[in-house]
This record gives structure tokens, C-alpha cells and sequence, in this order.
């Protein structure tokens, strides 16, 4: 036994006598990996060769004062430093240029970030869901699942409007979205409500696909067993939005799952005092916002709003899509309505609708939550949340496995 201690510890110490100092490199990336600024209508980045100048193109509706900007987030390649700290930076009248120094402190490269005004589009890039690119996470990385790669719809490098909960959904081993059907020739956004039967000791069996127009910052502390469970408090909702159109257009098909089951698993066979309805129904709604008007509260200026248990079109091949049209319903509802639609009240029927303001705060953020009313028909809009779920109540992790919602070609009618 001890000569071959002996002979381990002669060959460990010959091999680590031959390896060069420099095996175990530093890194030589300086990259941008993302950069937002508030209010953004649309935003590139072009990394170039090591040796070339990197460039990100940021454009800024011509409501926003070039001058006085602020910059939601700038993330670099792992251990780079920057000459300037980008979250500082207010005034883009000029290009503003940053030398990034690669965590080697041999190879540095200078960007140059341009900002300017473009019209404010009138749909969402890239709503029709025929184009998707690798999801990534708030640090720039790949998410994935072993060799599964999580998709966005967007392009690489490109700013997309559109996110869903993938880094959370690392942990339980599946995409509840994914364009379909693949990545190649996608056509729809698939959303489905999954069964994890281990959340069930987090009180999170139910995971419920959502795609959404935002971003998810995922954070341990607001999964079901931290300390302040809220998992609202992981998504930034809405992006830049300046135009009020009269209706919606999508084509979509619904179906849902068998039976309803809460967070611990435990099947919902009635309507209860809890308020868990025992059928599932999908959640489509889009709310055009004000958020400029008061620093604490996020008025609402329209809403179109689709929730139902019913099944729509077909599953039994591609063409069962049914095309649906959501009038906007500017201004408060009618009494009228809300009766009928209860969800459709400020904070939700049960007041889960609760929307956050993400305030930059060094490597995090500071999460305030808004109180919400109503914007006159004539207030002006700035932002707008689109949310496309498969089960209504996936927030409180109620849902049915297996209840899916395919959609495609969302187009806003002026």
C-alpha cells in the first residue's frame, strides 16, 4: 500500500512540474454582453474580431431626453473591468466610448455605444414567433438543460422584447416554452403547465409556462422556500411601448389540462373557500401603461384581455389555429365588465397582480412595488405588458398538467 501512495505522489508531482505556468490562462474576453437603457426601443450588439472596435446601436423614442439617460444594466465578459462605469453614463448627445480590459490585463477593447431616435413601431419585434434565438441570462450565459438549450424569440444580439422563466426552469429539468415546431422552421410559441412533483416540498408542483414581454432576473430568495416568496419579484414586466392601437390579432389554440392541482400537488376537484378553481384556463392579456406620470404608481391607460377554460381550435394538425380579435378597453372598465371579468380589477380578483418597479442598485437591483389605477382614455402610453400563459393562476402554482397554449402572429390593429 505505501509504495503506491508512493508511486501516486511521485507521478502527481511529475506531472504538475511539467504542466506551464500558463495552462490555466486567464481570460482574454472583453466583451459587452448586454446593455439597457431605460425606455429602449430596440438595441444591437456587434462584437467584431478581438482586434476590431466593438459597437452597440441603442435607438430611444424622440419622447426621451438624449441627454439624460439612464442605463438599466450593462453586463461584461466574466472578470472584465471597464474604464467607466457605464451605469453612471447620462448623456448620449455624443457617441460615449468604454475600453474594456479582459481579466488578463494584457487584452483590452474599446466600444463605441451610439444612441438614437427611431419611431416608435407600431407592433412588437418579432410577435409573429417564426424567429428565436438562444435564451440567455441576465450575465449573457447560454441556459440550458444538460445539451438542451432553452430558446427567446428574438435574434442574437439583438434586443427582443419577449422572455420567459427558463433559468428557473433549469431546475426542474424542462422548457414550459418552446417555438415549435423546433427552432428551425418554428412557426408558434408552444406554453404548456407541467407537473414537478418534487416542488411539491416548495409548494411549487405546478409549473406553468408564460411567455411575457420583460425580463426574469432569477433570484434564489424569491423561489417558494426563501424568505420572501414572491415569484413576481423575478420579472421586470413591459418594455418601451408609445403608440395606443384599438385591437389585437393572434391566431392561437388552447387546450386544457385534465385535472387541477395546487402547489403541493393535491388535486382540485371543486371551487373552494380558498377561491382554487377546479378547471384550468389560459391567460392572454396585454396593458398599455403610463409610467411617467407619478414615480410611485403605474397608471393603467387600456387593457385587452382574454381568459378562458374553454378549448380553442385544434391539436390534431398545424392548421387547427383559430385567429382571435381583443378590442383595447381604454380608460375603467365598465362596472358591467369587471363583474363579468373580475381579473381584469386593478391588483387581480384575489390583488395578485402586482407589478414591481426595478430600480439599479450596484450588482442588484431594488424591487418597489407600485400601486396601480386607472389612466384617463386620453393619457399617453410608454410601456406595455404582454403576458401569454397556460394556466391563469400559474403564479400562485395552481394549474392542470398538461393544459397547453400554442399562439402565433400577435398583431396590434390601429
Amino acid at each position: 500500500m505505501k509504495r503506491i501512495l508512493l508511486s501516486l505522489f511521485l507521478l502527481s508531482t511529475i506531472f504538475l512540474s511539467c504542466v506551464d505556468e500558463k495552462y490555466y490562462k486567464e481570460s482574454q474576453e472583453c466583451n459587452i454582453l448586454v446593455f439597457d437603457i431605460q425606455g429602449q426601443i430596440n438595441n444591437r450588439i456587434i462584437e467584431g474580431g478581438k482586434t476590431d472596435t466593438g459597437i452597440v446601436e441603442v435607438s430611444v423614442p424622440i419622447s426621451l431626453d438624449i441627454s439624460n439617460l439612464t442605463v438599466m444594466s450593462a453586463k461584461y465578459s466574466s472578470l472584465a473591468k471597464a474604464d467607466k462605469d457605464a451605469l453612471k453614463i447620462k448623456n448620449f448627445t455624443n457617441e460615449v466610448y468604454l475600453k474594456l480590459t479582459a481579466e488578463d490585463d494584457e487584452v483590452s477593447k474599446v466600444w463605441v455605444i451610439r444612441v438614437r431616435y427611431a419611431d416608435a413601431p407600431l407592433q412588437l419585434a418579432y410577435s409573429d414567433m417564426k424567429t428565436w434565438t438562444i435564451a440567455k441570462d441576465e450575465n449573457g450565459n447560454d441556459i440550458k438543460i444538460g445539451s438542451t438549450y432553452a430558446y427567446f424569440p428574438g435574434e442574437t444580439n439583438i434586443f427582443s422584447p419577449w422572455q420567459h422563466s427558463a433559468k428557473a426552469n433549469t431546475l426542474t429539468g424542462f422548457f414550459s416554452v418552446n417555438p415549435k415546431p423546433d427552432v428551425v422552421s418554428a412557426d408558434y410559441a408552444s406554453i404548456e403547465t407541467k407537473l414537478y412533483p418534487i416542488g411539491a416540498m416548495m409548494h411549487s408542483a405546478v409549473v406553468t409556462g408564460a411567455l411575457f414581454t420583460g425580463k426574469f432576473l432569477f433570484n434564489y430568495s424569491h423561489l417558494p422556500n426563501g424568505s420572501d416568496p414572491n415569484p413576481r419579484k423575478l420579472i421586470n414586466f413591459g418594455t418601451a411601448f408609445y403608440n395606443k392601437p384599438q385591437a389585437v390579432k393572434f391566431k392561437v389554440r388552447y387546450r386544457p389540462g385534465m385535472v387541477m392541482k395546487d402547489g403541493d400537488a393535491r388535486d382540485i376537484l371543486q371551487n373552494d373557500a380558498l377561491g382554487r378553481p377546479y378547471k384550468d384556463s389560459c391567460e392572454i392579456y396585454f396593458m398599455l401603461q403610463n409610467r411617467n406620470m407619478d414615480n410611485s404608481k403605474y397608471y393603467r391607460v387600456a387593457t385587452a384581455w382574454l381568459r378562458t377554460g374553454d378549448s380553442i381550435g385544434s391539436f390534431e394538425n398545424e392548421s387547427g389555429f383559430v385567429e382571435i380579435t381583443l378590442p383595447f378597453i381604454y380608460g375603467q372598465p365598465s362596472a358591467q365588465m369587471l363583474l363579468e371579468k373580475p381579473y381584469m380589477k386593478i391588483g387581480g380578483a384575489r390583488g395578485e397582480l402586482v407589478f414591481y418597479r426595478f430600480v439599479q442598485n450596484g450588482t442588484g437591483f431594488d424591487k418597489i412595488q407600485m400601486s396601480e389605477e386607472y389612466a384617463p382614455p386620453t393619457a399617453n402610453v410608454d410601456n406595455i405588458i404582454v403576458v401569454l400563459s397556460s394556466s391563469a393562476y400559474g403564479d400562485m402554482f395552481w394549474g392542470a398538467p398538461g393544459s397547453r397554449l400554442d399562439i402565433k402572429d400577435i398583431e396590434f390593429i390601429y
